[in-house]
């Protein structure tokens, strides 16, 4: 297991290094390109596209953190793209402290029928800065690609912490899978869902409704259905609310 922590420690160094190198000259707010509850996508953001998102997640009784983010594309390039960014996840539980609050992630890959006829990204989210307890360090490779007509299927793999990714006993479970689909848009909305394999704080499915209220600008919402009894306390189902908004970083020049 030891041999397993020293690869998460050199993956996460090389992706930290790949946002820091790749980072433009202004500050990072961000979540990583998600489908629903997963970053099992290989769409990345454009270069110098920012994005904006707020994700809440309650039930009846108790709820997640809010994630407060911005994502932004850093590779100028047509078939190599990377994003980076950085969440903030507000309120941090007793007794934390704001350190707790922050996590990076970045990836790297290229989108359908580029440099293959499939998509392809890798890349480590949830990277946080208290040891052992909010540096989760997921890395994660997804292949993806859209199907005329029928939508999006992508899969991964993941692997981070063996400490913090638990089982509901107790023991190290932070391998696993990930799966998602993406419909077709038909008018102004786009079905969606994902699921993450394992019985830790990330294994969950859940299935919703985009809704684009602007070219730029999405509402997302359903159920998030946790595969374990760490998600706020419970196994119970949550419900999620999320809101996306991409903007250009450098404003484009006036007409």
């Amino acid at each position: 297991m030891k041999k397993q922590n020293s690869l998460n420690s050199i993956w996460k160094t090389i992706f930290l290094t790949i946002a820091v190198c790749l980072v433009p000259v202004f500050v990072l707010l961000a979540t990583p390109s998600s489908v629903y509850w997963s970053p099992c996508t290989t769409y990345f953001q454009p270069y110098l596209k920012g994005h904006i998102g707020y994700d809440s997640y309650v039930r009846d009784n108790s709820m997640l953190a809010n994630d407060y983010g911005f994502t932004v594309g850093v590779l100028p390039f047509e078939k190599v793209q990377a994003e980076v960014g950085y969440d903030a996840m507000l309120p941090v539980a007793s007794p934390g402290t704001f350190k707790d609050a922050n996590y990076l992630n970045a990836k790297i890959g290229w989108s359908e029928n580029t440099l293959l006829p499939v998509g392809f990204s890798a890349g480590i989210f949830n990277a946080g800065f208290d040891t052992n307890v909010t540096d989760y360090d997921v890395v994660y490779a997804v292949l993806g690609k859209t199907i005329d007509n029928v939508g999006t299927v992508c899969a991964g793999a993941y692997s981070g912490n063996k400490k913090l990714l638990i089982n509901d006993s107790g023991n190290a479970d932070n391998n696993g899978w990930m799966f998602s689909y993406t419909s077709p848009q038909a008018g102004k909305f786009v079905l969606a869902g994902d699921y993450i394999s394992g019985n830790n704080v990330l294994s969950a499915w859940g299935a919703g409704v985009y809704y684009y209220f602007a070219d730029n600008a999405t509402l997302l919402t359903g159920p998030v259905f946790p595969l374990s009894k760490q998600f706020a306390g419970s196994s119970k189902m949550m419900w999620t609310l999320q809101l996306d908004m991409d903007f250009d970083v450098v404003p484009k020049p006036a007409k």
